[in-house]
């Protein structure tokens, strides 16, 4: 029997993939990677670009798990290494982080898109010089890329360099007019660092996203458990501020109720907090 001459191979896909994912368009680029994912899902190129899908979404975990296929087949996969890194940033993991930017930097220090990669990745575990040395070596070893100039105008921008990054976002609009202003990037880059190379992009999202016909509306406002969706975190806030408002301002209660009150709005805000950070995941 002949093979299903509609069906795409996993090259096909990933070219798809690539495409959605450099206009911006995360959740398109996934339904590819996806697909590929079903024909091969040993593929290094596709467990890596998954990665990057999920680094995009806001998912660390998902993102570790892809860049460690991509990995076992085939260690030194670039893509793999440097969402390897922006995942253990994101997952607040600042040591392992950095370690990882230094060992894909080691790989080829000659190479002005690993230096990129290296600040930006380095940036975001928290590291301030170091991310700057790297934005500028990356300046230095390709200064006809519009890509340096904005990767160090982001790092100066963080810094609270606002002469660096303007100098810098003014290079890269006279090496390509339009580039600075982030055109096709996914909503919220811009308010997160604008220069961001595709591998690195990821999508902010700041509220609950579930419509009345979204088939998963309840995942998303219960989530897997009862103080890990949107609606649990919300009454954890809310009890401690309905608490913490009597015990602060009820000047006549006495201080036992008082007492009373501020026990149960610092519990209610650590319940808040560590459930949040817990559940990195925006939902």
């Amino acid at each position: 029997m002949d093979a299903d001459p509609t069906r795409r191979t996993v090259a096909e896909h990933l070219q798809r993939a690539e495409l959605m994912f450099q206009l911006g368009q995360v959740p398109d680029a996934r339904e590819e990677v996806d697909a590929a994912l079903r024909v091969d899902p040993l593929d290094p190129d596709a467990n890596a670009m998954a990665a990057a899908c999920a680094v995009a979404e806001q998912d660390p975990d998902e993102a570790l798990v892809y860049a460690g296929a991509a990995l076992a087949h085939r260690p030194e996969h670039q893509r793999a290494l440097i969402m390897r890194g922006y995942a253990l940033a994101d997952a607040g993991r600042r040591e392992e982080a950095l370690q990882a930017a230094a060992s894909m930097l080691e790989l080829d220090r000659g190479s002005w898109l690993h230096h990129v990669h290296y600040a930006l990745i380095t940036r975001r575990a928290g590291a301030g010089q170091p991310a700057l040395d790297a934005a500028w070596n990356a300046v230095n070893l390709a200064p006809e890329q519009p890509r340096t100039h904005l990767t160090l105008a982001a790092i100066a921008d963080s810094l609270g360099m606002a002469d660096l990054a303007k100098r810098s976002r003014q290079a890269a609009e006279e090496l390509s007019p339009g580039e600075a202003g982030g055109i096709g990037a996914p909503e919220g880059i811009a308010a997160d660092l604008p220069p961001l190379p595709p591998e690195a992009r990821r999508v902010r999202r700041r509220w609950v996203d579930a419509a009345d016909d979204d088939p998963q509306w309840r995942d998303k406002i219960y989530g897997p458990g009862l103080f890990s969706g949107a609606l649990g975190r919300s009454v954890l806030l809310g009890l401690a501020i309905v608490f913490a408002i009597p015990a602060l301002l009820g000047t006549e209660i006495a201080t036992g109720p008082r007492l009373f009150l501020a026990l149960v709005a610092v519990a209610a805000w650590v319940g808040w907090f560590t459930v949040l950070r817990r559940h990195r995941r925006t939902e």
